[in-house]
Parts: structure tokens; sequence; C-alpha cells
């Protein structure tokens, strides 16, 4: 009955839309926005089509034309990836081509303007950043699927997120919008420049009372809560001179189930964790001659995130230095170096301080060669040196080859090694449990500081082909990693971190977009299928996605988004532990159809602009593999349907 559903809305609009006025979304040309400057691949800007990886674009008009609030949700929109938490970390993770390893997102990196967020307590608590970043002020998202270590040491592992802000921009607006669960949110967002440099700014506050949280524990025992939840948002960027600063507040306040799946324990009442992540940065580019540029960057990194169990701070302070030799039309050399300087301390609450406060240095060098010239073939080389204390140092190597079959087609082939360093939860975690009546431990978590970097080398080709008003994309890849990190019970009962696992992956990716003047098609389908040893499909991922979406411009005054997702079963955890318990429903596939409905108020402002969102429109019940500690089957992912009514009003 949904399919039906489905293709009645999108038939429905474009009957609609027929019939009335047209006239287009767009503000840039369909040459710049089918193969729109990124910079993620390369750390320079160059067209999409002539960049090296496998890369994809969420451009302003679709993030604000397709109803998502958070983003969380624009995220889901994006091909191969899976954006899901677990009952520890709500709201966590972005899962890139199956590959999710820990509940911890650690597996991909983010950046703000091409700059890394760190966070050296897990490597990847990242619930604050996809929860409250004020998502009105991004200019674009640039996700490149595959490793990235080359360019951006670790975490860069099965993808690099970049956000990308809006600059030199003083249009100023303010959103404020209310829905059901009690929700209510604000975004306030402005700027001013003048000839010699700009200021931005923007703010969000977001807070809802949450949606019904059902639930059987490892114990079989019932229980709910109200998945409640309060984010705010604070971010101020500007360019002087050839100076760059920014700073960024962002802080996340969450009901969860608990640090176990169990509904005994403290009242559910004080069970929150928050998240606050804040970001201070200083740059400056130096012109040192004609087409040789020195790039440098200092910034602080703030993680704090508690629960009721324990306090964890990491405080880090990252600079690198990199020499920007542009060749013009011959090609380009990239040489760098980085220092992160990491304090990680912990703090008791019901439970003792589980991690004794330590600091350490990571550093790197790099470099990269890619040519840029008009020829048929191009090709990339580049390697980075890393050095972890307490282990050997790594190397890690990236290659690649762009032919051109025509003006409007090419191949895209390329091989890049990343890895990912262990972090302070995996290093440096020391809780024993002891003692029974004869004085033996009865478990605990014991961390390793030998740890190896986890590594991963891919393979992808890709096919493109961008024509006057349409993209597609065909790519395949596969994946080998090694020195995965895992618990094993020791002697004395207590769980030891250990490199003891490795990992095969391979998968399609298919993706595309139509342009005309009132509007786009978006489309992508991804398959991916990963296997460690004799156990298949390890990661429990969906081995299917099918995503599809439409933005319409109904005459002058109204604009239609329409965003559908179908993402196929995900896999038992009896996969991982056959000791686990059925005692949830089993994980099923899963609809996300999205609406957005926009009507420009002309009686107002011309910019002002009247939205109805609704999300999960089907009101599906979804459940996903209970990751963190696979006592019991599954748990519920999502809340059910969500309405919100906005108002932006800009000048």
């Amino acid at each position: 009955m949904k399919f039906p559903v489905l293709f009645l809305c999108a038939a429905t609009s474009l009957k609609l839309a027929a019939q009335t006025e047209q006239l287009s979304v767009f503000d840039l040309s369909f040459e710049q926005l089918l193969n729109m400057e990124v910079v993620a691949p390369g750390k320079f800007s160059q067209p999409l089509d002539s960049a090296p990886g496998v890369t994809t674009v969420i451009s302003r008009e679709e993030i604000q034309s397709l109803g998502a609030t958070s983003l969380l949700e624009v995220l889901e929109q994006a091909p191969g990836v899976l954006m899901m938490g677990s009952f520890f970390y709500p709201q966590n993770l972005a899962v890139i081509r199956g590959l999710q390893l820990t509940h911890s997102n650690n597996e991909v990196l983010l950046l703000i303007n091409g700059r890394p967020v760190r966070d050296s307590f897990t490597g990847g608590q990242n619930f604050a950043i996809y929860t409250a970043f004020p998502i009105q002020s991004l200019e674009r998202i640039e996700i490149v699927r595959g490793p990235g270590s080359v360019l951006y040491g670790s975490n860069a592992f099965s993808g690099v997120i970049n956000l990308v802000t809006r600059s030199q921009d003083n249009a100023e607006s303010v959103y404020v919008a209310a829905g059901n669960l009690g929700s209510r949110e604000m975004q306030i967002q402005g700027g001013m420049e003048s000839g010699e440099g700009y200021i931005n700014g923007a703010a969000r506050f977001y807070q809802d009372d949450g949606w019904q949280f059902k639930a059987k524990d490892n114990s079989g025992l019932d229980g709910s809560f109200a998945a409640e939840q309060q984010n705010h948002a604070l971010m101020l960027q500007g360019q002087w001179q050839g100076w760059r600063a920014s700073a960024v507040n962002l802080v996340s306040e969450q009901a969860f189930w608990g640090s176990v799946s169990s509904w005994s324990g403290p009242p559910q009442e004080d069970r929150t964790v928050r998240s606050r992540r804040s970001i201070l940065e200083l740059g400056r580019s130096w012109e040192l001659a004609s087409q040789l540029r020195l790039d440098t960057d200092i910034s602080y990194n703030a993680s704090r995130f508690s629960h009721y169990n324990y306090r964890a701070n990491s405080d880090n302070v990252l600079f690198e230095a990199l020499l920007d030799y542009d060749l013009l039309d011959q090609g380009r050399w990239l040489f760098g170096g980085t220092a992160w300087h990491q304090r990680v301390n912990t703090e008791p609450g019901l439970a003792k301080a589980p991690i004794p406060a330590f600091s350490r240095t990571w550093y790197s060098l790099y470099g990269q060669y890619q040519t840029t010239n008009s020829n048929a073939l191009n090709w990339s080389l580049g390697a980075q040196y890393n050095k972890v204390p307490d282990v050997n140092a790594n190397y890690e190597l990236r290659a690649g080859l762009i032919y051109t079959l025509s003006a409007k087609s090419g191949i895209k082939l390329d091989y890049g090694g990343a890895f990912r360093a262990a972090y302070g939860v995996e290093t440096h975690f020391n809780l024993i449990v002891c003692c029974d009546a004869e004085g033996n431990n009865t478990g605990g978590l014991r961390g390793n500081p030998q740890l190896e970097p986890e590594q991963i080398t891919t393979f992808n080709l890709q096919y493109f082909h961008t024509g006057e008003d349409s993209r597609h994309t065909l790519t395949l890849f596969h994946s080998d990693l090694s020195n995965l990190v895992s618990r094993l019970r020791a002697a004395d009962r207590v769980l030891d971190f250990v490199n003891a696992g490795d990992l095969e992956a391979y998968g399609t990716e298919l993706e595309g977009k139509w342009l005309f003047e009132q509007g786009q098609i978006n489309y992508s389908y991804s398959y991916q299928h990963n296997e460690s040893g004799e156990l298949e499909n390890y990661t429990l991922m969906p081995n299917h996605m099918l995503k599809w979406s439409l933005i319409y411009a109904i005459g002058q005054d109204w604009r239609l988004g329409l965003q559908h997702s179908w993402i196929s079963a995900f896999h038992a955890n009896q996969i991982r532990n056959p000791n686990t318990q059925s005692y949830n429903p089993e994980p099923s596939s899963y609809h996300q159809l999205r609406l957005k409905l926009a009507r420009k108020l002309t009686w107002l402002q011309q910019s002002t602009e009247l939205t109805l969102s609704v999300s999960n429109m089907l009101d599906e019940d979804i459940y996903q593999p209970e990751i963190a500690g696979r006592n019991i089957n599954s748990h519920p992912m999502r809340s059910g349907v969500r309405v919100n009514m906005g108002l932006n009003i800009g000048w």
C-alpha cells in the first residue's frame, strides 16, 4: 500500500505544478549546479568532474527546500549515508557505505569549512553537531565517500563530510517554527561586509518534549520514556585582510535510555546525556610568491560530555601549515604538516572516573600532486606520514586517474588508504568491577595504549556523465579493513581492547539529478555487502538504500519539496552475539517520506515565507539493532509523524 501512496504524492505534485505559472528556483546556472566547485576532495576549489574521489554535494537550495530540521535530517538525503544512533549516543552516527563498527562516529571525519572537528575522548561523539548545527547558515555540504586520511588524518576512514557555511553574505533572516511533540525552534543569521572583509553570525535554538521510546530491556522488562531534547548553537566567522577567524559553540542535551539497556538504576527523569562541542579557529594565508601560498591555522576544540555515571573532558589544540604551489594549467603541489595536542580527563558521577588524566601529541606530514591540465588524462598522487605515541608510525597512500571520454563524460579510478587511531576511551579506560566472594574480578573494561591504528584501503571506479541539464554517476567500490579494534576477555575476567579483526566490503552506487527551470529531481541507489571471516553482513547495516527527491516551484509564490528514502532491513544482532535476546521487534525495512510546502507572503516583505514541514509522513515504526551492548536484539530508532509550521523573515 505504501508504494502507491508515494507515487500518488509525486504524481499529484507534478500535476499541480504543471497547471500553474512556473518560476526558476535556482540562483546559479545549471552548469554551476551540476559541476559545482568542491574543496574537500583535494583541499582546493575545483569542479566536481575534475576532483579526485567520489563526492556528492548537497546545495543550499536542497537544504532549504526539502524540509529537514537538523543536519542529521539533511544528511539522510545523501547517497550511501545512513543516519542513526544508539541507546547511549542518540542521533550520533553518520554511517557511510555500511561501515559502522562502534556507536562512536569515528569512521567519519567532520569538517567545518575544511577544518577538522576533533574529539580525543571517543573520536566520534558528534550528536551535538548533528542536532544543534544551524543549517540555514550552510552554503553546501560536500560528502566524500571513501578514504581521505592522506589529506586529513585520523577518522577520514569511510568518508569526509565538509560543512561549508555562507560567506560574504549580508542577508539577514529570522526563522521561527513550532509543531507537535512540543517542538519549537528559532534560527537567526546575519552579517556585514566591507571592501576588506566580512563577518557573519548564526544562532539556533531547538527543543521538543520527545517521542515515546518503548522497549524491553536486557532482563525482558518493559519500560518507556519521552525522548526529549534541547539543542542550541552560536556561530561567528569572518575574514579581514588575509586573516580568518571563527567561533562555534554547539550544545545538545537529550533524554536517553542509560549507560546500559536496562530500566533498573537511576530514575528515568535523571537520565540525560549532554554534549558541548566548542571550536575557536584563527588562520592566515600568506602570498609568498606568484602562485605560491602558505596557509597556517591554529584551532582549539573542546568537548564536554556527561551523563549520570561520569563527566568526560577533551581539550584539543590543532596546528596545521600548508604550502600550496599552483602551477596553473599544469598541476598543483600541496605540502603540509599537523600537530594535534590532546588532553583528556574524567570526573566521577554515580560511578568513579573511568579514565585518569593524560595528554599526548599526534603528528603528521603529507604531500600531494594533482595535474590540472586540459588533456584527456589527469592523475594525482599523495602520501601521509603519521606518528601516534606508543605505537609505530604508519603511512597512507593515495593515487587517482581521471580519463575524459568526451566533453560531458569520463571515468575516475582511485586508490586510497586511511587510518583511525585509537582514542582515550580505548587506550586509557580503566574500570575494573570487583569482586566476587573469592576476591576475583567480575568484569570491567581496560584500555590499551599499544593499540595500532585501524586501517582501510579502498578502490573506487566511477563513470560520470554531465549534460546540459542532468548529471549521473555509477560507482563501484571495494574496501579492505584491518587491525580493527575489538574487545577480548582476559584471564582476570576484564575486557581488554585489542587489535583483532579484518573486514571486506564492496558495493555499487548510482546517483543523479535532473534540473529544469521550475526545480529538480534527485535519485540514488546504493548497495553494500561486508563480511569478516565467515560472518557475512558483519556491520549489521542495511544492504540497500533507494532515495529520491523532488523540488518544484509552483507559480511565483509556492515551492514544494518531497523527499523519500527506502532502507532495507538491518541484519540481526545474533550475527555478532549469538546470546542476544530477541525481546523487541526485529528491525525491518522502512520508508521515510518528508514533505515541505512553502508559501511566499507577498503582502509582507518579499523574502517572507510561511512553511509546512512533515517528516515520517507514513508514521512508520522504525527499529534498529542494539549496537552498544548487543544484549538485546533491537530498540526504537525514530519518532512517528512530525509536523512543523514555520515563518522565515528575511531582509
